[in-house]
């Protein structure tokens, strides 16, 4: 599918020029779903830059390290933590050549002390923009002095907000959304959910048409239905047309 410029993929641009231009520890925040993880994505593609995930796994400090090795593409010649952060030290402190930014997706599953780790690495001076959601770091409520210095150690931090009209259009003309009515109602569902969640709306839409056709306001209703959400959705578009036959007909 043809990548959309959204305002979550214009926030997290804005982010990472800046991280590289500052050579500071970037933040760039919002709820799940709005399409962050597939901005850095692009932005990794299109720069270079070294992207990776915090996961389960990769949350401690030397699975940390190994992280860092495998998205640079350094071959790992110990499994000693000290040896590993000598080594990251190295390849990110330029010791082989300009170093490519890092990009940091989920890094609210990190806890503190691993994430004031890897700012310790920044110091080295290589553009880092962490990403991830909103809610706070692993563990903050037993390490508040880490958290602290973390806060103190961030150049900037951009909030990524809900989607947009515009976003939602965009996302609606690439799935073959067709009707003023029909856009209207999956723009009041993209500003009350995600973007994730409009695009799941809207390939279930396609999936009832079976790929053929454009998709029209009675098979969203239709799909809107049977979701979990999707009443309020539907409660909120009928007042809106309530609101608009009114304004039409002007007063009796």
């Amino acid at each position: 599918m043809t990548f959309i410029e959204t305002r979550a993929a214009f926030t997290v641009r804005a982010a990472f020029d800046t991280a590289v231009k500052m050579r500071y520890p970037v933040l760039a925040v919002g709820k799940a779903g709005l399409g962050k993880t597939v901005a850095l994505n692009r932005i990794a593609a299109q720069s270079g830059a070294a992207y990776c995930e915090v996961a389960q796994h990769t949350k401690a400090i030397r699975p940390m390290f190994l992280m860092l090795h495998d998205a640079y593409g350094v071959q790992r010649d110990s499994k000693h933590t000290y040896d590993l952060a000598k080594d990251c030290m190295n390849f990110l402190g330029a010791r082989y050549g300009p170093t490519r930014p890092l990009l940091v997706d989920e890094y609210q599953n990190f806890t503190p002390t691993v994430l004031r780790e890897l700012l310790h690495l920044q110091h080295c001076g290589f553009a880092l923009l962490l990403a991830g959601n909103t809610h706070r770091l692993a563990g903050t409520r037993r390490d508040t002095h880490a958290v602290d210095q973390i806060e103190s150690r961030i150049g900037m931090r951009f909030e990524i907000g809900q989607p947009t009209r515009e976003d939602c259009v965009r996302i609606g003309a690439e799935h073959n959304v067709e009707g003023a009515d029909a856009y209207e109602a999956i723009v009041i569902y993209g500003e009350n959910t995600s973007l994730r969640a409009l695009c799941h709306l809207l390939q279930n839409c396609a999936a009832g048409t079976s790929g053929f056709g454009s998709i029209r306001l009675p098979r969203i209703e239709t799909t809107l239905r049977g979701m979990s959400c999707g009443s309020d959705v539907l409660r909120l578009l009928h007042e809106r047309r309530n609101d608009f036959a009114h304004n039409v007909s002007g007063p009796t």
